[in-house]
């Protein structure tokens, strides 16, 4: 849609034929932010939001109501719902959020610099977050838990208007810290180590099924939600069948092979780095070329001109 600059302590009313919105995004205190969204699709709608900000943070979407799809643009893609709450650490200063039309969407994000985490934890960052908080990130991390309905209380409070200036910025901030808590202690319990169940006959159809579907179109995959409806499995049982068939997560198993294919397209053919990048599913060249790196140990550039078949 249409570039719009929103500032902090900006609230924004949006109507037109596309959507009716209202969005607030609150700047409280030094390494946090805090945005808040009230949406109504009138028609299928895609926002790119991008964020001009240099420093490292975690963000947060806690969903009261609806749901959205969230591209960060490197190929990792999640649905946020009043089910699923999410932390994450782009590795990109942008995101793209999609609404089906008809939909009321109406969450509360925020952003907290990763500096201040590290702090507020003392040194004793729980496991669950440790991968969110490394010094760089080469593709998205993302950690999502249920949202039970105290999380969707805690979020829902952001957008009480009773208190004004300083004390709804205290309120706000008191708000978020409940919310990294609850969110943390849900990711924690849900990662505690649980009995190596075997997958049945029937469930390793299933599994194998949805690894067929994920890798059809590397462009425009399933959501893990989508994969584990369509099989007839919960999200945490197919991505621990996915651990138990092929050693990886579903979308672990995705980036791998977007990144196997991109690396077979550089020995065999000509095609651009753009248009190989774009082709296994990565909308930003940085992004690609940092995934690639981390996998095979060299660029895609210096990869190329060490394979001699591709001369």
């Amino acid at each position: 849609m249409d570039e719009r600059s929103l500032q902090i302590g900006e609230r924004a009313v949006l109507d037109d034929e596309r959507w009716r919105a209202t969005i607030e995004r609150l700047e409280i205190g030094a390494g946090l932010r805090v945005f808040l969204t009230d949406a109504e699709a009138r028609q299928d709608i895609t926002i790119e939001a991008r964020d001009n900000r240099t420093d490292r943070w975690i963000g947060s979407q806690v969903t009261i109501q609806g749901e959205a799809d969230i591209d960060f643009l490197d190929g990792q893609r999640m649905c946020a719902s009043a089910e699923r709450a999410l932390l994450f650490r782009p590795s990109g200063r942008c995101a793209a959020y999609t609404l089906a039309a008809g939909t009321r969407f109406r969450s509360a994000g925020y952003g907290l610099e990763v500096e201040r985490i590290c702090r507020l934890f003392d040194g004793k960052v729980p496991q669950v977050l440790e991968a969110l908080l490394e010094h760089q990130v080469d593709s998205s991390r993302i950690v999502t838990m249920t949202a039970v309905r105290p999380m969707r209380q805690l979020a829902a409070g952001l957008f009480g208007h009773r208190l004004n200036g300083p004390l709804r910025t205290l309120m706000m901030e008191g708000v978020v810290l409940q919310l990294l808590a609850v969110q943390t202690a849900a990711a924690t319990e849900e990662r505690q180590p649980k009995p190596v169940q075997t997958p049945s006959a029937h469930e390793r159809r299933a599994i194998a099924e949805a690894r067929e579907r994920l890798l059809a179109d590397m462009r425009n995959p399933p959501t893990l939600g989508e994969l584990a409806l369509a099989v007839g499995l919960t999200e945490r049982r197919l991505n621990a069948g996915f651990r138990t068939m092929f050693g990886v997560t579903v979308f672990e198993a995705l980036k791998n092979e977007r990144l196997e294919h991109a690396r077979i397209a550089f020995e065999s053919t000509n095609l651009p780095l753009k248009e190989v990048a774009f082709r296994v599913g990565y909308n930003h060249v940085s992004n690609f070329v940092n995934a690639f790196t981390s996998r095979y140990g060299a660029p895609p550039r210096q990869y190329i001109g060490r394979n001699p078949t591709h001369a």
